[in-house]
């Protein structure tokens, strides 16, 4: 797929790297494995994440293996959370597996109370597979997640729901490392947008369970997974709650992250739907000629947006904005998103570069991010502008841009 250009996109990966072992999400200090039956000689796979509904300290974190036909079976291995609700354990197993946390004590969101995990109702997440050194989250979307692929807790139901509630959610609830909603954390060098993306939608959660729920985050979790029953979009009543009590608590006193607008986040449009599009170059090449460039701006309806990796610069998510079709999908995109004034809809520019020509046809794919209930056709998107070059780096005239599904 396409790779954004940008030297500060390549300098936060970098140093995320680097903080990988001690930073967010990362494996800290020694193994802190609580027990679990080994094979000996068994090749061992080092597993660990984030325990988050706020940050959860001193949390019990239980990994099992999962049979393939959904039953639980024995437990694997096991860790306490640290100050930063980041566990690590070491396990053997190569298929499905769940991962459950109680206890401990996390400071809710949206009341600034100590709250623990009841261990009666843990907080889970399931994972198809464990291979080498992998990170799980263990969120309340991926709760969530749980309740949404049902029973049986089988492969390709465990892979589905995860799928399902990422992409509804905006980001991927399961590999992602939630950071604490704190503004020293959003601060941090090297804290993705990803990351403080999920800390928000953590936060909403616990909006809605003061504002909604009457404080049960079971209640909360039912509904959700009740709306999403054989659907795979959240309804608009259960989607306008998420966004009522996601801008309820950026403009709470109790915020501290320092972020106070959804439309600095890729939450905006959290629990509505995507929408990709495809973009086609038509027209006749002279003989000879290949495209070597293409820059492309298009606006986009109201409320649409596209992922952003960050928002100092607006820079599109390379997920979001892909090579394609006649251009090879390991080119460099370089994509800018605009949101939306008063004077000027939303705008999303995008450049590609290649070092070897290409027909015309299919050159680039969008994955757009949609308002709960609202569906929009390719002929809502405009063309603002649109220069292809040869390889030489002069215009190439006569050519058009085409929108399709």
């Amino acid at each position: 797929m396409g790779k954004s250009l940008s030297v500060f996109a390549l300098l936060v990966v970098g140093v995320t790297a680097l903080l990988s072992g001690c930073g967010a999400g990362g494996f800290q200090g020694p193994d802190n494995n609580t027990g679990g039956s080994t094979v000996p000689n068994a090749v061992l796979k080092r597993v660990g994440g984030t325990a988050s509904k706020g940050i959860i300290e001193n949390g019990t974190v239980d990994v099992y293996a999962l049979a393939s036909n959904g039953t639980v079976g024995k437990r694997l291995g096991g860790a306490v959370t640290n100050a930063f609700g980041q566990y690590t354990t070491s396990v053997n197993i190569t298929g499905a597996a769940l991962f459950t946390v109680s206890g401990g004590s996390y400071l809710d969101e949206a009341t600034g109370q100590p709250r623990t995990i009841p261990a009666a109702a843990p907080l889970r997440a399931a994972t198809t597979t464990v291979s080498g050194t992998m990170q799980v989250a263990i969120t309340p979307l991926t709760e969530l997640a749980v309740r949404a692929a049902g029973t049986p807790l089988v492969a390709t139901r465990i892979d589905s729901a995860n799928k399902l509630i990422s992409k509804l959610f905006k980001v991927d609830v399961l590999t992602t490392q939630p950071i604490a909603a704190t503004a020293s954390d959003f601060a941090e060098v090297g804290t993705g947008q990803e990351q403080k993306d999920y800390a928000l939608a953590l936060a909403a959660f616990s909006q809605m369970v003061r504002d909604y729920y009457g404080g049960s985050l079971d209640a909360c979790l039912a509904a959700y997974g009740a709306d999403l029953a054989g659907d795979s979009a959240l309804s608009p009543d259960l989607g306008q709650r998420f966004q009522s009590s996601l801008s309820a608590y950026l403009a709470s006193p109790l915020n501290e992250t320092g972020v106070t607008d959804a439309s600095a986040t890729n939450l905006a449009n959290a629990g509505g739907g995507t929408m990709i599009l495809h973009l086609a170059t038509a027209g006749t090449l002279a003989p000879g000629a290949s495209i070597y460039g293409i820059t492309v701006r298009l606006s986009l309806p109201p409320g649409v947006s596209v992922k952003v990796t960050d928002f100092v610069y607006r820079q599109a998510d390379a997920r979001a904005v892909v090579a394609s079709g006649v251009f090879p999908t390991d080119l460099y995109t370089i994509g800018v998103f605009q949101p939306a004034n008063q004077a000027a809809p939303a705008t999303l520019t995008v450049s590609i570069p290649q070092a070897t020509g290409s027909p015309t046809g299919e050159f680039l794919t969008v994955v757009c991010d949609l308002p709960v209930g609202v569906s929009y056709l390719p002929s809502d998107f405009g063309v603002l502008s649109f220069k292809a070059v040869d390889k030489n780096g002069a215009e190439i005239a006569g050519l058009q841009v085409e929108i399709s599904q």
